[in-house]
């Protein structure tokens, strides 16, 4: 379900698909992260054929212009787990509020390898 806003240049929509885009590009350039991760099996399959879709690794739910976050990742061996998470948390969400104008009320962040 597509963002929606009025302001003095108009309304505004912004697609799932751009939040997710904007996550990911903040995600991968926090430090620790290697690469963000297919959430399911299919997609899994897809990216062994070279076709990676944009919104690989990351669950954009929609409420009431508010955004929620579950982000899948890998990160590098013999970082903090803990720092890492946080920071990506953090950025994801200073980010992606300051870019859309919406509330981020929740970003998850779950660590599915390490390489």
């Amino acid at each position: 379900m597509p963002l929606q806003t009025t302001n003095i240049y108009g309304n505004i929509t912004i697609s799932d698909q751009a939040v997710a885009l904007i996550a990911g590009r903040v995600a991968l350039e926090c430090c620790g992260v290697v690469e963000l991760s297919p959430r399911r099996f299919s997609s899994r399959v897809k990216v062994l054929f070279k076709h990676k879709p944009i919104n690989c690794g990351i669950k954009v739910i929609t409420m009431d212009n508010r955004i929620f976050l579950d982000l899948y990742v890998i990160i590098s061996k013999g970082v903090n787990e803990n720092a890492v998470t946080e920071s990506l948390r953090s950025s994801v969400e200073y980010n992606v509020a300051n870019l859309t104008g919406m509330r981020v009320k929740g970003v998850n962040v779950h660590v599915v390898g390490y390489k």
